[in-house]
This record gives structure tokens, sequence and C-alpha cells, in this order.
């Protein structure tokens, strides 16, 4: 027997073909997003060439500073909503705030600008762990669907690669039409597609209350908020062809995960290596070529942040994965917003000592890898 009177085969022609629609939209939302957070924080389309003059370096790093305190502050919320609500609300209002940040993106005025970066970064938050669950659920409800979990996730690294190659194509005209884009597939979203995964028994503080997660977020908040910095800085610094050496190894993390059980360190340790590793690489950003560090340091960031996400599937059960991410990305991104305003000052006024600091801080923050108690 199949559903509602129909055939098996029938039925699983439905369900193949919603999660076809389900993805599609899925990666439609975030694609317009990631253009939204990225690009227009990296940009500011050169508003107030006197601000840019005088800032220096925080000019580039104050909007994605406040994109990322955007995001930040709408995680938990976010995650509320998913448990309470379903998927389609947090989904909805986060590309309806998205279409806002580029409609009115093109103002004269720094602080305005500043304002709907943060709507930027509310957009996202409220967006992602929703889209994500959504797809999961599809996983859940046919073994034959269960490839749309594995393109989603490969789809949130492509993008970012993607969305930092396609800076230069971003002008003034396409914002307006991007925000009308995400205003309509937000009333796709709203209309057309249904709640898959409500877990109201899931509290989230059964994960604030575990000291492993918060001491994990604070160790990653350093690289977190360093990567997110350099993007627009690099931008400004050595064009598309800079960020793109910077992002393109986010690409290689499906692949990576794929053959994780091939690296025979202990968790723990990767991430101290690496982050440690990251450090050195940030010491050197002030004192060699960068254009020959971006893809070192992109790499070796890719594996950080894949051992981060790695250790917490496995340090929670699954059904606290959404909550325990929510609460990681909260507090990693609030620190992590500082570090980048931090890393700002520190070179603009230090020079390639500022870096040489920055890479030194991130090693510091390497050592709680070494103190934690974790089992696996």
């Amino acid at each position: 027997m199949g559903v509602a009177g129909r055939p098996v085969e029938e039925s699983d022609a439905l369900v193949v073909k919603k999660a076809y629609y389900v993805l599609g939209i899925s990666i439609a939302g975030l694609s317009l997003i990631l253009l939204n957070w990225l690009d227009a924080s990296a940009m500011m389309f050169d508003l107030m060439n006197i601000k840019r003059i005088i800032l220096g370096a925080m000019y580039y790093m104050v909007p994605m500073a406040t994109a990322l305190a955007g995001f930040t502050v709408t995680q938990l919320p976010a995650t509320f909503l998913l448990n309470r609500v379903g998927n389609r609300m947090p989904m909805f209002l986060g590309l309806v705030l998205n279409g806002l940040s580029l409609i009115f993106s093109t103002t004269s005025s720094y602080h305005t600008a500043l304002f709907l970066r943060f709507l930027a970064g509310m957009g996202l938050g409220l967006y992602l762990a929703p889209s994500l669950l959504l797809t999961l659920g599809w996983w859940s409800v046919r073994g034959l669907t269960r490839w749309i979990q594995v393109a989603y996730l490969s789809s949130i690294t492509v993008l970012l690669a993607i969305s930092t190659a396609m800076i230069t194509y971003i002008t003034k005209t396409t914002v307006l039409y991007l925000g009308v884009a995400s205003i309509v597939l937000s009333m796709i979203v709203l209309f057309t597609m249904k709640d898959v995964v409500i877990i109201k028994s899931a509290s989230i503080m059964a994960v604030m209350n575990n000291p492993d997660v918060l001491m994990l977020a604070i160790a990653f908040s350093v690289p977190w908020g360093v990567y997110l910095g350099l993007i627009p800085l690099t931008m400004h610094v050595d064009g598309t062809a800079g960020t793109v050496a910077l992002t393109a190894s986010l690409v290689l993390t499906p692949l990576l995960y794929k053959y994780r059980h091939a690296v025979r360190v202990e968790r723990r340790k990767m991430l101290f290596y690496a982050t440690t590793i990251l450090g050195g690489l940030m010491a050197l950003m002030g004192i060699a070529p960068p254009n020959y560090v971006l893809v070192a340091v992109g790499f070796v960031f890719t594996v950080v942040l894949l051992s981060i996400l790695y250790i917490i599937n496995n340090l929670v059960s699954p059904i606290l994965i959404v909550q325990s991410t929510s609460y990681l990305l909260t507090v990693s991104s609030t620190i992590g917003s500082i570090i980048m305003i931090v890393m700002g000052y520190a070179i603009q006024y230090l020079g390639t000592l500022g870096w040489i600091t920055i890479g030194i801080l991130m090693v510091i923050s390497s050592l709680i890898y070494r103190i934690l108690k974790i089992t696996l």
C-alpha cells in the first residue's frame, strides 16, 4: 500500500519530486542570503569615501562584524521558532529581512548601511538552521531522498566560494533585483512548503549546561572571527582572485568528511594542531605575499571547521544537534565579532606586528583544546 491510496511506486515518485522542490527552494534562498551577507558586506558600495579613508581597514571590518552580530542574535531565536512552529516561519522571516536589507542597501548613509548589514546577518541566522533541518526532515521520510542531505550540506560550502567570486558582478541595480527575488521567495516558502521538523522536546538548556560545547565555542571564536574578517579585507587588497583563493578550499569539506576516518590523529589533537598552524599562517600574512598564503589559510580553516562540527556531532544526542550548533555559533560569533574589530585595529595601527599579534592570539586559543574533558 502507498500513501493516501496511491501505489507505493507513485508515492515514492511524489516524495522524490517534492524532495527536488524542497532542495531547490532551500538552495535558492541560501544563495540570495549569502550574496547579501558576504558580497554586500565586503563591498558596502564604497559608501562615503571619506569614511573609508578615515577608517582604513576598519571600514571593511565593521560591516562584516555587524552582519556577524545580526547572525549571532538570531541563532537561538531561530532554534526556538523551529522547535515551536516548524521550519517555514523562521525561513520566511529570514528571507524577508534579507530582501529588505538588499532593497535598501543602496543608501548613501554609512550608519544606515551598517544597520542593513545587521539585518542581513539576522536573515542568515533565521534561515540557515531551519532550512538545514528541513532537508534533514525530508531525508528521514524516505531512503530515496537521503541524497538531499549531502547535496544541501555541500551547497553551503560551494555557495560560500561562489558568492565571493560573484562580488564583481554585484551592483546597486543588481541588489534591488536580488532583494525583490528574496521577498518573492519568502512568499513561496510560506505558502507552498510544509513544516517537516518540529522538535518541541529538545531543550536548549540541555546544551548550554554542557561545558565542553561552551569551551569549543570559545576556542573556535578566534578562527571564526578572523576568517570572516579576512573576506572583505582580502577583497579590498587582492580582489576577486584573493577571495576565491581564501574560500575555495571550503568546497573540499564533503570530500574531507567522507575520508575523515583515514586520519588517525585524535580529534582534539587535530583541532589543536590545525588551529596552531592557522595562527602561524596569520602571522605570515603581514610578512609574506598574501596570495601565497591565502589558499593554505582557507584549507586549514576548513579542517578546523570540519573538526569542530564533527566533534559536536559525536558529543551530543542526535536530537540536540541543531541546538548544539546554534549555541556553538552564538557564542563563537559573539566573541568572533569582537575579535574581528580587534583584528581591524591591530592591522591598521600595528601593521605586520598586528598580524603577528592575531596569530599569537589564535595559538593561545588553541590551548583550550588541550584542556577539554570531552569523552568520545
